[in-house]
């Protein structure tokens, strides 16, 4: 929105000073002088110029009696001769105050206009010729810039009766530390190689006058370490504005401060499901009609839970703004096969991938499957569904927002907390940085990836002979082809889990826990309690070898004494011997 800071002072109508985007081109307007000698016309500082209109507030200081009409006529013609159009203006205040609205003009267009009065002789005037430009609309930055994490309030962002505090934040918290916990959040999310937090607002937040400059501190503290923060409404109810005088008293507590700051975008209303699509078009229209956003300015969410954006990316009206959608594994069909997500993901963006910000989409991060780069046909459902999401994402250059980037509670979270900012899942991780372009970051001792495991004394591959009975032995083979001698390295919450395609288990202690005791195989565990035994450290020893190291047990994988093929793994105690390390090769 553009503030025309116009002051007109027509004396006799020859103008005497001006100031702001309406500039005189010293063109005296024709016509007689009305009765009253000396009338003073001053624009107010109010005026607005948008896209397609533009208010003018004026003032009439002297000879108010005298006159009858008042209104300006406006062309694209400089001389305002041609093409002309008279709007009458309308009383607004008691005290003489007057506006003219101009609609439907042309974005990017200058305009000419003079004013006008006649007084009661029927005697009329005209001033002296001024122009302003309509806003010219722009191209919208790639979505691709907005990328990074969401920050919840582990209670829900709904929060029906309060402030939203998302992890780290609280009431009692003072502005100086707010924004030193946003800061410590944008810090972690550059690192990781983001760019954007979005963030829930709702009434109870803007309306509080202790908690909304608390709440301001921390968005701006991670806008001024060169972040973007998106502000999205969530209604208590869901999926609906259940009280529209406080939605809009909210936006206007926000637009009054971020409208003119480009780091800020908004999002009116989370995963809109109730509304039909006329409907929904119908609250954005009003949403773009109350607060004029400049170009970009906000994201609508496409239709349902914000998982379809082709109804809404065709009206014309939000052509200049971006779209919201968002994506889970059980929003779709149960795919095994990443080109299905891909496929599916595309049908629902259509052709508006170019300014669709995924501000929602995740999986379970404590899962110890290996997300990466995973193009099995036979993958786990949110396995398939991330890989071909992300990879459909990275082929059209389109912002992602995790869910949840920092909640304290939330297992999709990346961070394992709001003051542990460490990640939690790099495999997931690194599919958004893929997608996004970016390197990968591993910081275990090996990146995930499927593995042959050779031991350094016999030469012999870690095999799972096929088996598919919990509890049963891993041996040691001579190299042959199939998957019984691939393992698959997923690095999750601190420790490695090695999963063989063979089979499909896991390498595990067990309840064994004594020297020689054999090392066997076990389903994978359940994320959300993790079972020691099956978490491995892979720890660096003579070049190009590894030990491999049960956390339960605190004992190494090992070939022991037994070196013939066939032969099983033990564990044993820590020492130098050659049996204890391993060749880990990626396939």
């Amino acid at each position: 929105m553009k503030l025309l800071n116009l002051i007109l002072v027509i004396v006799v109508f020859a103008a005497c000073s001006k100031s702001g985007n309406i500039n005189n081109n010293n063109n005296s307007g024709g016509g007689t002088t009305p009765t009253p000698a000396s009338i003073t016309l001053s624009f107010d500082s109010t005026n607005q110029v948008t896209y397609t209109s533009a208010s003018l507030y004026f003032s009439i200081k002297s000879g108010e009696s005298n006159v009858v009409d008042r209104a300006v006529v406006y062309s694209t013609d400089n001389a305002v001769t041609a093409n002309v159009t008279k709007v009458y203006a309308a009383l607004v205040s008691g005290n003489g105050t007057y506006r003219v609205d101009l609609t439907g003009l042309t974005n990017g267009t200058t305009y000419y206009l003079k004013p006008y009065i006649k007084d009661k002789s029927g005697k009329e005037v005209y001033g002296t010729v001024y122009n302003f430009s309509t806003l010219a609309h722009i191209t919208l930055k790639s979505s691709l810039s907005f990328r990074g994490i969401n920050w919840a309030d582990p209670n829900g962002n709904e929060q029906p009766n309060g402030v939203v505090q998302p992890s780290g934040l609280s009431s009692s918290l003072t502005a100086g530390q707010a924004a030193a916990v946003a800061k410590r959040i944008a810090d972690a999310l550059k690192t990781s190689g983001g760019t954007t937090i979005r963030m829930p607002v709702n009434y109870g937040t803007t309306s509080n006058s202790n908690y909304w400059p608390v709440y301001q501190a921390a968005i701006n503290a991670i806008v001024a370490d060169s972040c973007n923060v998106i502000l999205c409404f969530w209604d208590p109810i869901g999926g609906v504005v259940s009280n529209s005088d406080q939605w809009k008293s909210m936006w206007t507590a926000v637009n009054n401060v971020y409208k003119n700051n480009a780091n800020i975008l908004y999002e009116p209303l989370n995963e809109p499901h109730t509304y039909t699509a006329a409907n929904l078009l119908l609250l954005y229209a009003d949403f773009l009609a109350t607060y004029s956003p400049l170009d970009g300015k906000c994201i609508f969410d496409g239709t349902g839970y914000a998982s379809d954006v082709t109804t809404i990316g065709s009206d014309s009206r939000l052509a200049y703004q971006y779209l919201g959608f968002h994506c889970y594994w059980w929003f779709w069909p149960a795919y095994t096969f990443w080109t299905d997500a891909y496929n599916k993901m595309k049908s629902l963006v259509g052709n508006y991938a170019s300014r669709t910000i995924v501000t929602e989409i995740g999986v379970e991060n404590f899962h110890t499957f290996d997300f990466w780069k995973q193009t099995q046909s036979n993958a786990e459902n949110d396995v398939a569904f991330l890989n071909g999401a992300l990879s459909f994402a990275k082929d059209n250059t389109m912002g992602s927002i995790a869910w949840s980037g920092v909640n304290d509670i939330d297992t999709y979270r990346w961070y394992y907390s709001n003051s542990n900012l460490n990640e939690v899942n790099p495999g997931i991780d690194n599919m958004f940085r893929w997608s996004w372009g970016l390197p990968q970051i591993w910081p275990g001792t090996l990146p995930n990836g499927t593995y042959t495991l050779q031991n350094h004394a016999t030469g012999l591959y870690a095999d799972s002979h096929g088996s598919i009975v919990n509890s049963s032995n891993v041996f040691q083979n001579n190299l042959a082809a199939g998957n019984n001698q691939s393992w698959e390295l997923s690095y999750v919450n601190g420790y490695y889990w090695i999963y063989n395609l063979g089979g499909g288990l896991c390498l595990d202690a067990g309840s064994n826990t004594a020297n020689g005791s054999n090392v066997l195989q076990m389903s994978r565990n359940f994320p959300a309690t993790p079972q020691s035994s099956q978490q491995w450290i892979i720890q660096a020893a003579d070049a190009g070898y590894y030990k491999i190291v049960n956390l339960a047990t605190g004992l190494c994988l090992d070939a022991g004494s037994n070196t013939t093929d066939g032969s099983t793994l033990q564990q044993n105690s820590s020492s130098s011997s050659l049996t204890q390390q391993w060749k880990l090769i990626k396939q």
